[in-house]
């Protein structure tokens, strides 16, 4: 067979390097918008998981009924452990280490102060959060004359939920600013920003992808863009896509179309197949070097 029996037209070629473009865009702007504005999405994305694969992305949410941060003995522990972390990290001085210690105990009398306020609200949360962990455990809580029963329970938890975590939130975010205040300029110059971290945090969570999601989208569309590494790109970009689908089960109750994500999932298995990436892609000039670098062996008999 000869090799022009293994080329493709000009018009093919352009479809492919369109396609490849395309969808390079669209990840490379998703990973931008994501770093410039960077605000929580993951967890969104895992706590509406449908199907069967649901409790697996569920628990991939960081403390997603507030179970660490409503714990007032583990808060107060965790924030005397960050107070003298920040004492450490800085190196302060006594003045300073006073000033931490004042800090420290006027979040500590707020803390106390919510608990006794929010006693109630908090413990009528917890029981709706046990409820709706019992009910997902019963398979036929799928039938959809269940659906409207579930439904009410999860927006009562959400109500309860937003009224309770957003003031624990500006606490540890308020005892982070205050104490990293304490230190001088040369202090925040020599040793950068201390952060607080957050309790109950997994190897992978929803906080990992939040970090990491947007420069992955961001390699992935460059890469597909100038077609380097089209291959491993177009992998990497369809199983991610793929765990996108997967969270949105088709005919699950509640599940979320994922036509668009299965298509452009499709795509990246074609481009990566075919090498997108040789034509118009740097992966054309890199398997030139590589033919020159490193011929292939002639393993044919000799005549």
């Amino acid at each position: 067979m000869s090799d022009s029996s293994c080329r493709i037209s000009w018009l093919a070629a352009a479809a492919i390097v369109a396609l490849r473009v395309g969808i390079g865009v669209h990840f490379l702007g998703e990973g931008l918008a994501k770093i410039e504005s960077p605000r929580p999405f993951s967890g969104a994305f895992f706590g509406n998981a449908k199907g069967p694969l649901a409790p697996l992305f569920k628990g991939l949410v960081w403390d997603a009924d507030g179970e660490f941060r409503l714990d007032r003995d583990r808060t107060l522990a965790d924030w005397d452990n960050y107070r003298n972390r920040v004492v450490s990290h800085y190196g302060f001085d006594d003045p300073q280490k006073k000033k931490a210690d004042e800090v420290l105990k006027a979040y500590e009398g707020r803390l106390k102060q919510f608990f006794n306020v929010e006693g109630d609200t908090i413990q009528e949360y917890f029981q709706w959060v046990d409820r709706r962990k019992e009910n997902a455990k019963d398979k036929a809580r799928q039938l959809a004359s269940l659906q409207t029963h579930d439904a009410r329970i999860a927006s009562e938890t959400r109500k309860l939920w937003s009224e309770l975590i957003p003031t624990i939130d500006r606490m540890w975010k308020g005892l982070e600013d205050d104490l990293n205040d304490i230190a001088t300029t040369e202090q925040w110059e020599r040793h950068g920003r201390l952060a607080i971290g957050k309790p109950g945090r997994g190897l992978v969570d929803s906080e990992t992808m939040d970090a990491v999601v947007p420069w992955f989208d961001l390699i992935i569309g460059g890469c597909l863009i100038l077609g380097l590494f089209t291959r491993v790109a177009g992998i990497l970009g369809a199983a991610f896509l793929a765990s996108v689908c997967v969270s949105q089960w088709p005919l699950s109750p509640g599940a979320i179309p994922i036509y668009y994500q299965a298509v452009e999932m499709l795509a990246l298995l074609t481009l990566a197949a075919i090498g997108a990436g040789r034509y118009l892609g740097l992966d054309f000039i890199l398997g030139g070097m590589r033919a020159i670098c490193c011929p292939a062996k002639n393993t044919g008999a000799m005549k």
